[in-house]
C-alpha cells in the first residue's frame, strides 16, 4: 500500500473561498438573537463534560496535537514545583538531621 499525496480539488477549493467571502460575521440583531436563545436554552446547566476517568484523562490531552513542542509548558512547569518541593523536604530533612546531633 503506498502513501498518495493529497491533491486538492481546485473546483472545492475556489467554492471553498467563494463560501467564506459571503460570511460577513453576526449582526448586532443577529448576535442579541443568539444571546437571547442561549439565556433562554442555558446550555451550560446540561453539559456535564466527561463523567469516566477515562474520559477525563482524554480530554485532558485536547489541543496536545497544537502543541509545537514534545513537552508542553504546564508539564515543565509541573515538574519544576515537583523538583521545588522535592528539595524543600530534603532541605527539612536535613535541619532535623543537623539540629538533632
Amino acid at each position: 500500500m503506498s502513501a498518495k499525496t493529497h491533491e486538492p480539488n481546485p473546483r472545492r477549493v475556489r467554492a471553498g473561498r467563494l463560501n467564506q467571502l459571503k460570511c460577513k460575521g453576526f449582526t448586532p440583531e443577529g448576535r442579541q438573537r443568539l444571546r437571547e436563545a442561549a439565556l433562554r436554552n442555558k446550555p451550560w446547566q446540561h453539559s456535564t463534560g466527561p463523567r469516566t476517568p477515562e474520559g477525563k484523562a482524554r480530554s485532558g490531552l485536547n489541543g496536545r496535537h497544537l502543541q509545537v513542542q514534545p513537552v508542553s509548558k504546564a508539564d515543565i512547569e509541573r515538574k519544576v514545583a515537583e523538583v521545588n518541593q522535592l528539595l524543600k523536604g530534603m532541605a527539612a530533612c536535613r535541619a532535623l538531621v543537623s539540629g538533632g546531633a
